[in-house]
């Protein structure tokens, strides 16, 4: 009588279906995760809307930069502002706002953000000067001259 042989059930299928649930929560995870680039004044423990207000109140020349990590133009102008504001940092005021802090949500709100890049350039007086987008470094540092001079 012919013997039968009997194959152990291929066990690959099982294999390659939680191999793809395990890159696929990976994918989610890292997509998920905000990139933390590195922000002209990512060191401050002040938060940007006390900082605000306190130079401000102070009657300080201020640059409020608002932006996401991860969106290309912020990357942009992240890198124009950390190039020019070392220019001018002993005379205004560097608020760096990301936007994708909970934490900033009221200053937001506040100044009723709509797009990013934003930036807002405070004269001494509070008054402020709002650019949107992307702007070259010479326009910003003609900008913050010009605001550092009190004009």
């Amino acid at each position: 009588m012919p013997r039968k042989h009997h194959r152990k059930p291929s066990r690959l299928p099982q294999i390659l279906a939680i191999t793809g649930v395990l890159l696929l929560v990976s994918a989610i995870l890292v997509f998920k995760e905000k990139p933390q680039a590195a922000s002209p004044a990512a060191n401050s423990s002040e938060s940007p809307q006390a900082k605000l207000d306190r130079a401000l109140q102070a009657g300080q020349p201020t640059l409020a930069f608002f932006h996401s990590n991860n969106c290309h133009q912020c990357i942009v102008m992240m890198e124009t502002v950390s190039q020019v504001y070392p220019e001018f940092s002993t005379s205004v005021t560097l608020v760096d706002v990301n936007v994708y802090d909970e934490n900033n949500q009221a200053l937001l709100q506040r100044v009723r953000l709509q797009y990013i890049p934003t930036l807002i350039f405070y004269d001494k007086t509070g008054q402020g000067q709002v650019s949107v987008g992307v702007i070259e470094a010479e326009q910003l540092r003609q900008t913050l001259a010009t605001l550092a001079a009190g004009e």
